[in-house]
């Protein structure tokens, strides 16, 4: 069976909207939430859903002071009775069967982590019509980034693939968490590679991270989503996404380059990731605001 962890900071109104898509998932029999000193009606958005779903045991902690992502997961690490480990955000929508279709992955290949695709959701579209204009991916590209190790998501592939590391709803084994927790240094900023620093780990250590086309998990567009890290100012996001970035390159680029066969020295690969960071958050979204509205009278043409 499967423990999801959600770990969650003051978004009611979130989970309002996803918490339903968790507690119809196949294969899960628990679900963790831990509120990181939160102080909104979680709690109560928690409790009504809990109460429709008496088969599945349901438990809320909350950390008395702010921990972060990275240790909350860690706390729901510690509390799971279950050694399959799924991680979802509380802002993300799970397709029907998606806890199962990644367990059964797992276990077929022997996997460290398994995800399926993410999606960002527009303004006003339903996951189902997210998961339509997705398809397997977006535009024709590479699915990954090795030079600034960054996951491109969505880049256009059929099947299951294997990458250095995925996104952040995966699936996982409890006693790979508990040899290799969650790093809590990324508290600070916005987070960045906090999911990435743990599957990278796995990575390094031999294990294989999957990425299947079969089922999804969907974002909710950005106009839902008021608070958290990614809704800090765009310097400081791009400040924080840099410097997570260094501190996770000090770790694990070393070896992580001589795996992949990466020759650029690390403070080269620091500094084109700074560039596409800068690029990331000032010009590629009113490229992509362009694109989607020629896709648009495209099609309506």
């Amino acid at each position: 069976m499967i423990t999801l962890i959600v770990p969650t900071r003051n978004r009611a109104h979130t989970l309002r909207l996803v918490i339903s898509s968790y507690y119809l998932q196949a294969g899960i029999s628990e679900i963790i939430f831990v509120s990181d000193a939160g102080d909104d009606e979680t709690p109560a958005v928690i409790e009504a859903i809990a109460k429709l779903h008496p088969e599945i045991s349901t438990k809320l902690i909350r950390n008395e002071v702010r921990k972060g992502a990275a240790a909350s997961r860690n706390i729901g690490v510690m509390n799971a009775v279950n050694e399959n480990i799924l991680f979802c955000d509380d802002d993300e929508y799970l397709e029907l069967g998606y806890a199962n279709t990644c367990l059964q992955k797992l276990e077929a290949y022997g996997a460290g982590a398994v995800s399926g695709r993410n999606v960002y959701m527009m303004d006003g579209e339903t996951p189902e019509a997210a998961i339509k204009r997705f398809g397997s991916g977006l535009r024709k590209t590479k699915p990954f980034n090795y030079l600034i190790a960054e996951l491109v998501n969505g880049a256009a592939y059929e099947g299951d693939i294997t990458l250095p590391f995925t996104h952040s709803i995966i699936l996982t084994k409890r006693e790979y968490l508990l040899r290799t927790p969650f790093d809590p240094h990324y508290l600070r900023g916005n987070g960045y590679r906090e999911e990435s620093d743990y599957q990278m780990r796995l990575f390094l250590d031999g294990h294989l991270i999957y990425v299947t086309n079969d089922v999804h998990s969907m974002h909710l567009p950005r106009s839902l989503v008021t608070t958290g890290g990614q809704r800090t100012g765009l310097w400081p996001r791009i400040y924080w996404s840099v410097q997570h970035t260094r501190y996770f390159f000090s770790k694990y680029y070393k070896d992580y380059a001589r795996i992949v066969g990466l020759k650029a020295p690390r403070q080269l690969a620091l500094v084109a990731f700074t560039i596409f960071a800068v690029y990331r958050e000032t010009l590629r979204p009113s490229l992509h605001r362009l694109a989607m509205s020629y896709l648009f009278r495209a099609r309506g043409a």
